[in-house]
């Protein structure tokens, strides 16, 4: 579940709202439609992207930009309040499914996070820059400032995925000194 980590909390149940708002909103557009035949689909995600039948799109019948999206901002907040790295990230990444186009995903990365601790800032960096990468947008000022690079590579904990991460890890985590495995930013 997206923001587990905050359960019981006023930002949590807000978040979680915010989460089934959108989650109810594409069901909407699903069902006023008409794609494909919703009671023959047993999981939501099937209906959720059930193929249209003209041509429209779901995002068509959505606002134009989320309610409370996650950015990297808050992201950097939930990390120093507590909050595991991998699971803020992991969340960020779940959101960041919903962009509705290339501004909204350059207002979740243009906010310059708050300084945690040298390896999540130069994290948080990366991710930035891959993720502007991967959309084909410019990478925000503050993802290439020099406290957002590692003096000392970070490799993941067992050894036996050293191999692999230096191939796959992408190229703004591996200019850092952050060495992962491709697997680590992709959700399923």
């Amino acid at each position: 579940m997206v923001g587990c980590s905050r359960r019981g909390t006023r930002e949590g149940r807000s978040h979680a709202l915010a989460v089934l708002h959108e989650v109810l909103a594409w069901e909407m557009a699903v069902t006023r439609c008409g794609y494909g035949r919703l009671r023959d689909m047993s999981t939501p995600s099937e209906r959720i992207f059930a193929q249209p039948e003209d041509g429209t799109e779901l995002r068509d019948f959505l606002s134009p930009q989320a309610r409370h999206p996650m950015t990297l901002a808050r992201t950097a907040d939930r990390i120093a309040d507590g909050v595991a790295l991998r699971e803020a990230v992991a969340d960020f990444i779940d959101d960041l499914r919903w962009a509705r186009d290339h501004d909204d995903v350059t207002r979740r990365i243009a906010e310059r996070p708050r300084d945690v601790d040298p390896r999540t800032d130069a994290y948080l960096g990366a991710l930035a820059e891959h993720v502007a990468a991967e959309r084909a947008l410019a990478a925000p000022v503050w993802s290439i400032e020099a406290g957002r690079f590692l003096a000392r590579t970070w490799w993941p904990r067992y050894p036996g995925l050293w191999a692999r991460a230096i191939v796959e890890s992408p190229a703004a985590f591996r200019r850092r000194g952050i060495l992962l495995d491709a697997g680590m930013l992709s959700r399923v």
